[in-house]
């Protein structure tokens, strides 16, 4: 059984959840984690394409806006799993 926990950084008396993944979700979590590495890449990339300055033309400005979203997105799903 694969089993791997995230620790709380807060007090167990503050009832902090803690992360399970087992082996039901692994599938989900490999997706959600390949993704998110997709993710940094497109967001290196633009980084890369503003000349380290962080200046975006309005198309690359709505591609960040909408990467942000997704990686958004992405957090809400792993935390549904959890």
């Amino acid at each position: 059984m694969l089993l791997l926990e995230r620790k709380p950084e807060m007090p167990m008396e503050m009832d902090e959840p803690n992360i399970v993944t087992t082996w039901e979700n692994r599938t989900q979590i490999i997706e959600i984690m390949h993704s998110a590495r997709e993710m940094s890449q497109e967001f290196q990339d633009l980084w890369d394409k503003s000349g380290g300055m962080g200046r975006l033309s309005q198309d690359d400005t709505d591609k960040l806006i909408e990467l942000l979203r997704e990686i958004g997105d992405l957090n809400e799903m792993l935390k549904r799993l959890a």
